[in-house]
């Protein structure tokens, strides 16, 4: 249902407006010129008019408000309408229960249109609204012009309202849609069986060049590989002389480099000995004059030695007197003092050996007592020991009888024992073996287990992955479906345009003319280059600025000379259309003076964007260098202006300002431009590469995907099949568990009673274990008592023997000492009077030997000063004599040293000459080489540069191995080879070697075209089943619409006319699809007449009346009546307004009108006026408000609810 009305700047409603319309009839009155119907137009534009004329204006932009001349109010750039539609019965396909339908323009003569605030195109609103009744056109907007051309219309054109209210409007468009395809499809298979057979002849011509040309490539690939062969052989024969004389060259040139530096090392040994010898001589002089001052100083030194050697010798004669002297005083007092301390010591040795013996001889009285006691105790020991161990042995015996009791019974029990153990053990070994199997079984059951959980995984795992699989497939086929559907529209479009382009289609016939001649082959010394729009490159956005900026210069023809202008002056070259020539090595590169490109509001400079061959730079800077891309008209405006005939600019839009201020605005052309059509082909056929680069790669991806499907799908089945078995097995091991649990509790139970008796056993053991531990320790204590009193007794005698020895050995001692006593009392009684002797003889004696020591000194001194001036002359004398000595050696060395140098230096001058010699004689033979060598390199580059330039082969890198005595043998068979191939090639003939390429690139492109040809053969055979089940439905909806609107028509006649009879019939003879509808009423009174005889007020009544017929039969959420009552009485008005009301339940009406009987309708009353000259206002009226003529009181005006 239509809700309400917004208008923003529309015509004369310069402030927005809206117009709520609510259930019932609402009703727009005002005066004439008010803007009444501006609301009807209003309507009619957001349901998409494009024609400026049925809304009464010129062009779009003039439903913009427009200020009346002297008005205050500000201007207006935009134009709003907004038509509000109640949705809660999903009337539309919105999920909304409000859908809003708006329509903008601008100034700049932009347009947009929104649905619910979204930018949408007019073909989604058409869609939108489709099949409702509700358009700009159809049967839903009835104005009082519109009436009267339904009754002036044909037949065929009134049909178009039966075909709305039938809803095939939808059909018949797609059907359009489809012929236009179907045509599109029939141009292309023509033209593709065209090229098809053009291919296929060329393919077959293509062939048999094909196999010449690989005969031919077979011979001179042959020939090639047997000229490289004998090429290799030369080039490894050449390299081996060659490398031998590099060798032989380098082998001299390093010896004739180890003979120079000889020779420098000669010539500078010459020269060091030369200096050296020279040095040598001034040195031998030096040391001569030396030599001489050294002799006169060596004959002053001895005289003085003499000398003093006399002197020295007086006073060692003195001094050996003195020393007799004192020696024998000092000999004298010496001895006494050698004897006196000789005494002392004896006499001290004789008083300690005195004493020692003295203590001694008391030490041994003492122990000869101890002695005898000790002996007289041992002796009573011995005997008290032999009775104790008589004892000792009784005690004994009786021991070792119950020992052997006690041990006899327990080898009895320890047998037993060890039965029992034995029985034991072998019942643990079961129990272990057991264990251990069922310790196996129940890890096996556990990894058994986990076996089963990671299949049950796995199998989880595989299903999960084979449904994305499945899923993935799906998406991938579908991506796949339209990758192939938006191929097939690219390509269809490629074709166009290739054919447009092959065809040189909107390019000037004599220009075409003469591209086709130069293409083949005519006119070459004219220097044509091609179009201007040949030689340019841009972006497809870009490229239809350059269309609209070059205009008619981008079909000049471009050359390199003035050839062609030449010869259309003279007449050689005949035009019968206009030519434009430009030749680009006369122009010059144009300075651009203005650059603009920080203004605001400028994108660049046109030629920037322009990628062309530097060759002709000067070409594009000549026709684009002053044409800028600004943002919009009004900036192109501002520039122009300010830099009035020296700036081109042009807009996005293709708006175009020139340099003389015209401005070319307004949609471009339909056609394309050659840049265009140019950029539009490269991209589409990018397009295409990169689509059928995705197709394949989503074709492989589909067969891997099946792949990876097939192999999910076998292992979810082998998964299955091995958790079955796995299943079965832990099933099985859980029996065999069982079973084993059973033996282990019966061994169990026998082990805990063997245990018993075990231990049973064990403490009788122990206890006669205990018992013989007891006897036998109780034997070994007497055992051990009887050895010990045995030893006791032989330690007893052996004791008493020992002390009986030394006790007699201490009393021969005692004896000995005491005659050692009275020796040592005499010795010290004679010694002590002997030195108290010897001390009074020796203080004469020491001092006689003081005086003869102070002499001696004296006369030492003086000795001792004559022999340091004898040994300072001496060793000055001895430095001479070294020194001379020195001098003699040093000459003589000097001497052999200068002999030694002349001898060298005879010895160097005669290897310097050898080493001439044989300098001379290897540069003659490495010059030989050198030229051998030189000759070998031409000859090897000549080779070389043979095969290069025969065959591309660049010798030198190939691999060459050594020549084999079969290539040696061989030789000659290749040669002849070699020219029987040449023979062959020159009998083939000419050879088209590109047939080979060619004939791939046809075998693909017919396969292609073939495959092209069977898709629009497919397309074709679709498309006419379209066309046909369209024509099926569209008949019989239009028969069954037609049927019951004239049903309707009928009863609705009567009924406004008060009788009569009317009746809708179509054409005869002719396809229902195409048939006219007329139109044949009966008036009340009058005959059966086609509608054109009746009088005005008939006429309306009766157009009324099968409007609302149609109406009736596919009712609208609307209808908007404007002054369809003008042409009424007050009686028809009654009858209109009674029809009108039966349509309530299901639409809501707006009525424009003058008409108070009209009014007395309305549920709702708005009233338009303007109060501001040229501003229609909306506002609320009563009734009695409203004069005859549609005028409105103002005065205390309000909202008026019909009774």
């Amino acid at each position: 249902m239509l809700k309400a009305l917004e208008l923003t700047g529309f015509k004369s409603f310069a402030e927005k407006t809206r117009f709520e319309f609510p259930a019932g009839i609402t009703v727009v009155v005002g005066p004439n010129g008010s803007g009444k119907s501006n609301i009807v137009d209003a309507v009619k534009w957001v349901l998409g008019t494009s024609s400026a004329k049925s809304l009464r204006g010129k062009e779009m932009t003039d439903v913009i408000f427009k200020c009346p001349t002297g008005s205050t109010r500000r201007e207006v750039n935009v134009a709003e309408a907004t038509i509000i539609f109640d949705n809660t019965n999903d009337i539309l396909p919105l999920d909304s229960a409000e859908v809003r339908v708006t329509r903008r323009v601008y100034r700049s003569g932009e347009g947009e249109y929104l649905i619910n605030d979204e930018p949408c195109r007019l073909k989604d609103i058409k869609t939108l609204i489709r099949g409702t009744g509700i358009g700009a056109d159809a049967y839903s907007i009835i104005e009082q012009g519109k009436v009267a051309r339904m009754l002036e219309a044909s037949a065929k054109d009134r049909r178009q309202i039966f075909e709305e209210a039938a809803g095939i409007s939808r059909f018949k468009a797609k059907k359009i849609e489809a012929l236009r395809r179907l045509g599109r499809v029939d141009q292309n298979l023509t033209r593709l069986s065209d090229i098809v057979e053009e291919v296929e002849g060329r393919l077959k011509a293509v062939r048999n060049q094909a196999t010449k040309a690989r005969r031919y490539k077979e011979f001179t690939d042959r020939l090639q590989q047997l000229r490289t062969q004998i090429g290799m052989v030369q080039w490894r024969q050449l390299s081996k002389q060659l490398k031998s004389f590099d060798e032989d060259i380098e082998r001299f040139s390093a010896e004739l480099s180890e003979y120079h530096q000889q020779q420098d090392q000669g010539n500078q040994s010459l020269q060091l000995l030369e200096s050296e010898n020279e040095s040598l001589t001034q040195q031998a002089q030096r040391h001569e004059e030396l030599a001489s001052d050294n002799r006169e100083q060596i004959a002053q030194h001895v005289t003085t030695n003499e000398q003093q050697t006399q002197r020295l010798n007086e006073t060692m004669a003195r001094i050996a007197r003195l020393r007799i002297q004192l020696a024998t005083a000092a000999h004298g007092a010496d001895g006494v003092e050698g004897r006196m301390a000789d005494t002392q010591q004896t006499l001290q040795a004789s008083e300690a050996q005195h004493k020692s013996t003295l203590r001694s001889l008391g030490t041994l009285d003492n122990d000869s007592t101890d002695i005898k006691q000790q002996l007289s105790d041992a002796r009573r020991q011995t005997e008290v020991s032999r009775q104790h161990q008589s004892d000792i042995a009784q005690h004994i015996a009786q021991a070792q009888s119950a020992y052997q009791t006690l041990e006899s019974k327990s080898s009895q029990l320890r047998e037993q024992f060890d039965n029992i153990e034995q029985t034991i053990a072998d019942t643990a070994t079961s129990a272990a073996t057991i264990q251990n199997d069922l310790l196996n079984l129940q890890n096996i059951e556990e990894a058994l287990g986990h076996r089963i959980h990671d299949l049950e995984a796995e199998e989880e795992t595989l299903r999960r992955e084979s449904l994305q699989q499945k899923q993935l497939l799906t998406r991938r086929q579908q991506n796949l479906t339209q990758l192939n559907e938006r191929l097939t529209a690219k390509r269809e479009r490629e074709s166009i345009l290739a054919e447009l382009e092959q065809q040189r289609e909107g390019v000037n016939g004599a220009v075409s003319q003469l591209l086709r001649e130069a293409d083949e082959g005519a006119h070459k010394d004219l220097g044509i280059i091609g179009l201007v729009a040949d030689l340019v490159q841009s972006e497809y956005d870009t490229a239809r600025l350059i269309d609209i900026a070059l205009g008619d210069r981008a079909q000049l023809v471009v050359t390199s000379n003035d050839q062609l202008l030449a010869q259309i002056s003279n007449g050689t070259i005949l035009l019968k259309t206009r030519l434009g020539v430009i030749n680009f090595q006369t122009l010059a590169a144009t300075e651009t003076q203005i650059d603009i490109s920080d203004t605001p509001g400028v994108i660049g400079r046109l030629d920037q964007a322009v990628q062309i061959d530097s060759a002709y730079s000067n070409l594009l800077s000549v026709l684009l260098s002053n044409t800028w891309i600004v943002d919009d008209l009004t900036t192109a405006h501002s520039l122009a202006k300010r830099y009035l005939g020296r700036l081109r600019l042009i807009t996005p839009h293709a708006e175009l300002v020139d340099c003389n201020g015209a401005v070319c605005v307004g949609p471009p052309d339909n056609c394309t431009g050659l840049v265009s059509r140019r950029m539009e082909l490269s991209g589409l056929q990018q397009d295409i590469y990169v689509l059928t680069a995705q197709i394949k790669d989503h074709r492989a991806e589909l067969t891997r995907i099946e792949n990876n499907q097939s192999t999910l799908t076998a292992k979810l089945d082998d998964t299955v099949a091995q958790l079955n078995s796995e299943r079965h097995s832990i099933l099985k091991h859980h029996i065999t568990t069982e079973g084993y649990q059973a033996q282990l509790t019966h061994l169990a139970d026998e082990g805990f009673e063997l245990d018993g008796q075990r231990h049973s056993l064990q403490a009788q053991l122990q206890a006669n274990k205990t018992s013989l531990t007891r006897q036998n320790t109780a034997l070994v204590d007497l055992q051990t008592t009887h050895n010990q009193h045995i030893v006791t007794v032989q330690e007893s005698q052996q004791t008493a023997q020992i002390l009986d020895k030394e006790h007699q050995t201490i009393l021969n001692k005692i004896t000995d000492l005491r005659i050692t006593l009275g020796k040592t009392e005499q010795q010290c009684t004679a010694l002590q009077t002997q030195l108290d002797q010897f001390a009074f003889d020796h203080e004469e004696r020491k001092s006689i030997c003081h005086e003869q020591t102070d002499l001696l000194r004296e006369t030492t001194t003086n000795a001792m000063q004559s022999r340091m001036h004898i040994l300072s002359g001496t060793s000055a004398l001895a430095e001479l004599y070294l020194t001379k000595d020195q001098h003699r050696t040093f000459n003589q060395e000097l001497r052999q040293q200068v002999a030694e140098c002349e001898q060298q230096r005879r010895q160097i001058a005669n290897a310097l000459a050898s080493t001439q010699s044989a300098m001379e004689s290897i540069t003659k033979e490495k010059h030989d080489r050198e030229l051998n060598s030189r000759e070998l390199r031409l000859e090897r580059r000549a080779l070389q540069d043979r095969l290069r330039e025969d065959y591309g082969i660049e010798i030198a890198n190939l691999h060459v191995e050594n020549e084999t005595d079969a290539e040696i043998e061989q030789r000659e068979q290749v040669e002849e080879e070699i020219a029987t191939l040449r023979s062959k090639i020159n009998n083939i003939g000419a050879v088209n070697m590109e047939a080979l390429g060619e004939l791939n690139d046809l075998e693909s492109r017919f396969d292609v075209l073939s495959a092209q040809f069977n898709d629009l053969t497919k397309a074709k055979e679709t498309l006419e089943r379209i066309i046909q089940r369209i024509n099926a439905d569209s008949r019989r909806l239009f028969l069954e619409t037609l049927e019951q609107i004239r049903i309707n028509f009928q009863a609705l006649y009567r009924q406004t006319f008060g009788g009569g009879q009317a009746d809708i019939v179509l054409e005869e003879g002719v396809d229902v699809l195409e048939a006219g509808v007329e139109i044949i009423t009966s008036p009340p009174g009058k005959p059966l007449i086609n509608i054109s005889l009746l009088s005005g007020g008939e006429k309306a009544l009766t157009a009324v009346s099968l409007l609302l017929a149609i109406f009736q039969f596919r009712p609208s959420p609307f209808c908007i009546l404007d002054e369809v009552d003008a042409p009424f009485d007050e009686a028809n008005i009654g009858r209109f307004i009674n029809v009108l009301k039966g349509f309530l339940d299901w639409s809501r009406f707006v009525i424009v009108t003058h008409s108070k009987k009209t009014m007395t309708a309305a549920d709702t009353l708005y009233g338009v006026t303007m109060q501001e000259s040229g501003v229609s206002k909306q506002v609320s009226v009563r009734f009695e408000d409203v004069a005859a003529d549609g005028s409105i009181s103002l005065d205390d005006t309000h909202v008026s609810k019909a009774a």
